[in-house]
């Protein structure tokens, strides 16, 4: 690094370097991350670089932490507290939340030496945060200490706070409650979750500013100092232990009791579900092909003006078309048996047309529905949606304010299982024409990702693409246009397709 090019740098773009570094040895488990951390920290002594936050100095006992060097992670520490670098530079919550971090910590003795730095937390009047619990709660349980366990999720004193302090219950009764999430314990989560539902809504009206610690949707809420009592603070905090207990529900397939959390929340607090928390549903629903509650959740994010994103649709698109393994398939008609049965009506799956043919009929690039399932009438009607899966991809279009039928249009690039479940849907519905707007929307897409090589999703989505190009050559042959069959081809022979099954290529 040239020294004119290192003076450029600020305190702050530093100190996001080794950080950036930090956050990809976790996620990685690489230690070269850790590598080019130390050779940044090393450059800045060489040169003699005066940094004085403390954030750059907690990113340094995190790098060390990491390293398993814990006596270089303490001293930095022990010069923080000493004022060696300067005034400013303090141990706050995030210089502990760095020492608790400490991957390498797997005994007794690791344990304990931890739990008096976070005793030396609380002498100093510093609140714990459920980031800096976490680690402790996790070493905890691996090392058996039920004791300290359960010391670690005893709340502060919020009996002492009147129903009027409602933002400094709100983020010490999270806390607690994403503290008990972490150990499993959802009921007792849910009872911080009343209890703060209790106390009075601040009047404090002032909108909490981005700033890079914010994030929406995680556990680790992080607000400025000056807006912890504001009233979207308190929704904020609220918003997140409910998301999170929803979370659970989700994981654990207690469907129902999260619904009830989502549609108390939605009548609780101003601020919308985050679309993370929308994606659990969505992702929940469309394994289980219930296109009932997709077009509920789509519905409920409408109106909560949170736009569905890529994700969103893909699950919302595919779902209505996928074809489900042999017990969710056996699932799907023992419902629609015993509905047929007891006369209920069929509110999970909406009727569709033109689909009770026999097995083999469409070359949809679908399997065949497996013989002791056909002899149920109208087999196709539980197994496919192609009206539902055609009206939430209008739909898309519509949020996008994009034109379906103007392939050039750039507002809206749907993937290859987006294309490759839509063009399924218009061959069961019988629109060769369709199919084939469809397959062009692909190819142009794909040409201006790549224009000059063959394009990247090509080798991502191998299996959809395929089944993509043999949907259009039998739309292109139904409706006897020879000449998009030929070009069809042309374009199989210049990006390597293959069809998934073999099939003439006389035109």
């Amino acid at each position: 690094m040239h020294s004119p090019e290192w003076h450029r740098l600020t305190e702050d773009e530093i100190t996001h370097i080794i950080r950036v570094f930090n956050n990809q040895f976790i996620f990685e488990h690489t230690e070269d991350a850790l590598n080019r951390a130390s050779i940044i920290i090393k450059l800045c002594n060489d040169r003699e670089v005066k940094v004085a936050t403390t954030a750059f100095y907690n990113e340094c006992i995190r790098m060390n932490v990491y390293m398993n060097k814990r006596d270089a992670a303490y001293k930095i520490k022990e010069d923080m507290d000493a004022g060696v670098y300067g005034v400013d530079v303090r141990s706050d919550i995030y210089t502990y939340t760095s020492i608790f971090s400490d991957t390498n910590a797997k005994t007794s003795e690791d344990l304990a030496r931890l739990v008096e730095f976070y005793d030396e937390m609380l002498s100093r009047g510093i609140e714990p945060t459920e980031l800096a619990k976490k680690p402790l709660i996790k070493l905890a349980r691996n090392v058996g200490e039920r004791r300290l366990l359960k010391a670690l999720l005893e709340s502060p004193e919020t009996e002492k706070l009147t129903t009027l302090h409602a933002a400094t219950a709100a983020r010490m009764l999270s806390n607690r409650a994403q503290a008990f999430i972490a150990e499993y314990d959802v009921d007792s989560a849910k009872s911080q979750l009343e209890q703060l539902l209790m106390y009075h809504i601040p009047k404090d009206t002032r909108a909490v500013p981005f700033s890079p610690g914010y994030s929406v949707g995680s556990a680790d809420i992080k607000i400025p100092l000056d807006f912890t009592r504001t009233r979207e603070a308190f929704f904020i905090y609220t918003r997140s232990l409910y998301e999170s207990i929803m979370r659970i529900y989700i994981i654990r397939r207690r469907a129902n009791d999260a619904h009830e959390l989502l549609d108390d929340m939605r009548r609780t607090i101003y601020l919308p579900p985050t679309r993370m928390a929308y994606n659990w549903f969505i992702r929940f629903h469309a394994k289980r092909k219930n296109i009932q509650k997709l077009h509920e959740m789509h519905d409920m994010m409408l109106q909560d003006g949170v736009m569905p994103d890529e994700y969103a649709y893909t699950k919302f698109i595919t779902s209505c078309m996928y074809h489900p393994n042999p017990s969710r398939l056996q699932k799907l008609v023992d419902t629609a048996t015993r509905r047929a049965y007891f006369g209920a009506k069929d509110e999970e799956h909406e009727p569709t047309v033109g689909l009770d043919e026999p097995e083999g009929v469409h070359s949809s690039g679908l399997p065949d529905v497996p013989r002791h399932i056909t002899e149920l009438a109208n087999i196709h009607n539980i197994v496919y949606h192609p009206q539902a899966c055609t009206r939430f991809y209008k739909s898309m279009f519509l949020e996008h304010e994009a034109d379906i039928d103007d392939l050039r249009s750039e507002k809206c690039q749907p993937n290859a299982h987006i294309i490759n479940s839509v063009m399924c849907a218009y061959t069961m519905l019988e629109k060769p024409v369709l199919v084939l707007r469809e397959f062009q929307r692909f190819v142009r897409y794909q040409h201006r990702l790549s224009p000059h090589q063959r394009p990247p999703d090509l080798m991502k989505s191998i299996i959809p693409v395929a089944h993509i190009f043999k949907m259009a050559l039998d739309a292109a042959r139904v409706i006897n246009n020879q000449w998009m069959a030929r070009k069809i081809l042309a374009q199989m022979d210049v990006w390597g397709v293959r069809l998934p099954n073999p099939i003439s290529k006389e035109a």
